[in-house]
């Protein structure tokens, strides 16, 4: 009886085990990504991973000018902060552009910016950062919700305790069979060339040089888990050392050539990175070599130096699409472009 009326006065675990219940062991809330204070490496791709989310949400790049002479001051200011984006003159050269994203809000709406697969990446000397990843640009239309996928790339330099921005690629995967039928020559805007002057950045341009070259040393590429080339088609994302397995640049295309028609490369604060902004020029065979026809392409490209070697670490390669084709080709004919990244519905 003694028993029963301490059990009634419990409380409900107590409770629990006078009936022979164990209470269900509750689940601890744990940090899925955990950073301890010794952990330096770990904290600093957190910082990164914040400020890359961050950054979706700014409509542009750099809202205030200090943020450009801060991302200059963290490279050499005659290459400067280099932004590509998806549309062909989309090209932005030591100034932020006005205009981040295809489209900024549909029917008045603001779009959302989502995080599919962000992947992080450090250098060895912890002074440069890049990420990659496959965001999708929200459209509220219609009753329904439209996407619109994207692959962005971002490569920082770390700047007096924070992440600094110096290389934004934003870029639409397109099948390159139809891409390539269609092509008559160079579209897009052109690259200036500015290339820090120092010795690394000499092999720095070797290394990238070899590693477009249809019949380069592909030891050139990174063969570590940490290596990722993406080229314009959807389907050539070559992961874990697939630059030197999978397909080249060069074979993606069908190109018997590819170049460098224009470069920004600069250093990292240590000498041992190289961040570049490219535009190159593939050669497309036809019918005759009379009727070859040269594409202009984009790259960014991270480039490091490993013991006396540089490897190119990350590239993202990428064709443009004009905003009208990409939102009749995404959202469809129910909506037309205005200016500024602005469009409108005819919802029936």
């Amino acid at each position: 009886m003694l028993a029963r009326l301490i059990c009634r006065a419990a409380t409900v675990a107590t409770l629990a085990a006078c009936n022979g219940n164990q209470p269900a062991p509750r689940t601890p809330l744990v940090d899925s990504a955990p950073v301890s204070e010794s952990d330096g490496a770990g904290r600093l791709v957190r910082e990164l991973e914040l400020e890359v989310i961050a950054s979706y949400q700014r409509v542009s790049i750099d809202a205030a000018a200090a943020a450009v002479v801060a991302a200059a001051g963290a490279i050499d200011p005659s290459v400067g902060l280099t932004v590509f984006g998806v549309g062909p003159d989309d090209v932005a050269l030591r100034s932020a552009p006005d205009e981040r994203w295809p489209v900024v809000d549909i029917a008045g709406r603001p779009i959302d910016v989502v995080s599919r697969r962000l992947e992080l990446s450090l250098s060895a000397d912890r002074s440069v950062g890049w990420s990659y990843d496959e965001i999708s640009l929200r459209l509220p239309m219609c009753g329904h919700v439209a996407s619109i996928p994207l692959r962005v790339a971002q490569v920082y330099v770390r700047d007096s305790e924070r992440w600094t921005l110096v290389a934004e690629h934003a870029a639409y995967a397109q099948p390159m069979g139809r891409w390539l039928d269609a092509a008559k020559g160079p579209d897009g805007g052109r690259v200036t060339t500015a290339v820090e002057k120092q010795l690394e950045s000499e092999a720095a341009q070797d290394a990238l040089r070899v590693a477009l070259d249809p019949d380069g040393d592909r030891a050139v590429w990174d063969g570590g888990p940490g290596g990722l080339a993406v080229w314009p088609d959807p389907l050539h994302v070559l992961r874990r050392g697939g630059a030197r397995s999978g397909p080249t640049l060069a074979q993606s295309l069908g190109a018997t050539a590819i170049t460098v028609e224009g470069l920004r490369l600069a250093l990292g604060p240590t000498r041992s990175v190289a961040i570049a902004s490219a535009a190159l020029i593939a050669r497309l065979p036809r019918l005759s070599e009379a009727d070859a026809i040269d594409v202009r392409l984009r790259g960014t490209f991270v480039i490091e130096r490993v013991g006396e070697v540089w490897l190119v670490r990350f590239a993202l390669v990428s064709t443009p699409i004009t905003t009208g084709a990409l939102v009749g080709r995404t959202v469809g004919v129910a909506a037309s472009l205005e200016s500024g990244g602005r469009v409108t519905t005819s919802c029936r």
